[in-house]
């Protein structure tokens, strides 16, 4: 993050820190909308045919399982309350064109480990939380590498704009690669 930040301001952005508030309430609501309401539909779909389903749909199907019934009425309370959550958002973000963020709260795990059992450190829920919100709120982002962790594997950052506003996203993107420099991938083990 310090040296994505460092880098556009050579690249002659103003940056400063800019905390967005209601960010846990939009990641409760992402859950509802990517949990239940997803797992109830793959249910549907998959009826019958539950001995073809991977580990990991399962563990997700297991985990969504333990959410809030989805009834029409709860999918309705909950669109407006990510409506109210998206203003709430797009009006503290009024005069930032772009934010910076960490796209996960640690480095990628190990193939295989990823998995959403609460307090478990390769818990995607807890993991992912940073770029989650953008999901459920429909701000544009993307991702480039900016550095490596102490096993070699790349840590990303993000920019976020705001809705329809992927022109500048863009732009800037491009100026953050241009001065981050030629990107060299970890070697494959």
């Amino acid at each position: 993050m310090k040296r994505a930040a460092s880098l556009l301001a050579t690249q002659g952005f103003h940056v400063e820190p800019c905390p967005v508030n209601n960010l846990d309430a939009a990641l409760e609501l992402w859950w509802f909308f990517f949990g239940p309401v997803i797992a109830h539909l793959l249910r549907q779909g998959t009826k019958g045919q539950e001995s073809l389903l991977s580990p990991m749909l399962k563990e997700y199907l297991e985990a969504a399982a333990d959410g809030p019934t989805v009834t029409l009425q709860s999918f309705m309370a909950a669109c407006n309350a990510r409506d109210a959550i998206r203003t709430d958002i797009l009006n503290q973000l009024r005069d930032v064109p772009i934010l910076l963020s960490a796209v996960a709260s640690a480095p990628a795990f190990p193939h295989g480990s990823g998995n959403y059992r609460t307090g478990d450190p390769y818990n995607y829920r807890d993991t992912m939380r940073f770029c989650q919100w953008l999901n459920l709120t429909g701000f544009p982002g993307l991702s480039l590498p900016m550095g490596y962790s102490s096993e070699g594997l790349p840590i990303n950052i993000q920019l976020i704009a705001r809705p329809y506003e992927e022109d500048l996203l863009l732009k800037v993107a491009r100026s953050l690669e241009q001065a981050r420099g030629l990107w060299q991938s970890p070697p494959l083990p």
